[in-house]
């Protein structure tokens, strides 16, 4: 008994021991930092030509590395950025640029938080075929052949593409499959935009250019630069990248309204050709479009009143009476007899302001003092308070028009940019 129990804690020892021992060793290579500079190659060769390079590989860790070298052929997948690494396959037909490629796979020895470079050169065949070719290098500790959780702590793999142009009859073509915004209606000034650029030709493309964001005023309210900071907005030939891109403004009342996105792009390398494409939205939040038809309401109702109200009092000058109904009738004229009783006159239409103008000398004639003045006059805007409240309401929609197309069209104003951007060295190998 006392002998298995002396078996059973020793065991218990070395487990301990080695979980410990295991532990610094584990954490170290979780933390593992290795990277490879440059992470691109774009360069343009001629058949038969020789190129020579280095990948420069950096080790950011305490302890040293072992890494091997491996070559693949790169290949396009889907319409966000991404790819795949192809193998090279055992007695190749010599016409892929990973093929090309002569670089040893080692192993490399790289010191604690020491750089290596890997020399290697591209010798091109005459027969090369013009166009684009692309390959990655590929820089990875070699991972134990039994599968396991330490086999992926410890394999790490980082990754140089190559791109390259060979010289002769290239053909570069594109077109802008599709520019939307992804929203066609927004309540606030935040959109997002996706646009889906096809290389129609034989050779790698990097579109660059703006889009420009206008309001309805054709006032600009955003640019967003495409492709002028990155290397990787390249599209492949004979495929489909669909970048995205975010913009989102500080919101304006005066921004209501019908948004237009003019995307235009420039690419080739041999000519410069450019390509466009127009994309609409709506920006209409809910609450303050509701404030404002309200408003816009009060100001009809009130121009209806004012316009009726002008229109019977200048029918009764002209000595027409109409009841509730809307019936006219026409009766003997009492208020002046120098009013004229057609109604297709200039003299006719302007009655009931003379009338007013006349009413308004005749009580401020009574009138001796400074006081009793004021107060004929307020009695006299009283009489005729509909068509002042008519004519209020009228200067203050002509300001409130006036503010909101000087606001709709002022240029400065704030904005943001959100490029979201793949990296095509995530892909998967094959």
């Amino acid at each position: 008994m006392i002998s298995r129990i002396t078996t059973l804690t020793i065991n218990i020892f070395i487990a301990c021991i080695c979980c410990f021992s295991c532990t610094p060793f584990l954490q170290a290579q979780e933390k593992q930092v290795m990277s490879v500079t440059p992470p691109l190659f774009q360069l343009s060769i001629n058949p038969g030509d020789i190129w020579q390079s280095s990948v420069k590989v950096v080790n950011g860790n305490p302890y040293p590395l072992t890494v091997y070298a491996e070559l693949f052929n790169f290949q396009a997948v889907g319409e966000l950025g991404q790819g795949k690494f192809i193998p090279l396959s055992e007695g190749g037909e010599g016409v892929t640029l990973a093929e090309w490629i002569n670089l040893p796979k080692g192993p490399y020895i790289i010191p604690p938080e020491q750089t290596v470079n890997l020399s290697f050169f591209v010798e091109v065949p005459e027969n090369a075929s013009p166009g684009g070719h692309y390959a990655a290098i590929q820089i990875s500790t070699e991972p134990p052949k039994e599968s396991g959780a330490l086999a992926v702590l410890t394999s790490q793999v980082v990754t140089s593409l190559l791109f390259m142009r060979v010289e002769g009859d290239m053909h570069e073509s594109a077109t802008i499959r599709e520019f939307r915004a992804l929203d066609a209606f927004l309540d606030e000034p935040d959109a997002k935009f996706s646009l889906r650029f096809e290389n129609k030709g034989n050779v790698h493309l990097l579109p660059k250019g703006d889009i420009v964001i206008t309001n309805m005023w054709g006032t600009e309210r955003g640019t967003i630069p495409v492709n002028y900071q990155t290397h990787y907005g390249n599209v492949l030939p004979g495929t489909i990248r669909d970048f995205t891109f975010s913009w989102k403004s500080d919101f304006k009342m005066t921004d209501i309204g019908r948004y237009k996105a003019i995307a235009t792009l420039g690419y080739g390398e041999d000519e410069i050709k450019n390509v466009s494409a127009v994309a609409y939205f709506w920006v209409i939040p809910i609450k303050w479009t509701l404030i404002v038809l309200t408003i816009l309401g009060i100001f009809i109702t009130l121009i209806t009143l004012m316009v009726k109200a002008y229109v019977r009092r200048m029918l009764i000058l002209a000595g027409v009476h109409v009841d509730k109904n809307g019936h006219r009738e026409v009766v003997e004229e009492k208020v002046s007899p120098k009013t004229p009783r057609t109604l297709h006159t200039y003299r006719a239409v302007a009655a009931p302001i003379r009338d007013g103008v006349l009413d308004l000398r005749t009580r401020l004639t009574s009138a001796e003092e400074s006081l009793d003045v004021i107060t004929t006059v307020w009695r006299f805007m009283l009489s005729y308070k509909w068509f002042f409240i008519s004519i209020s309401a009228l200067i203050a929609i002509f300001v409130a028009i006036t503010l909101y197309i000087s606001h709709a069209t002022e240029q400065n104003q704030d904005y943001e940019v959100m490029i979201e951007e793949t990296i095509t060295t995530s892909a998967t190998a094959e």
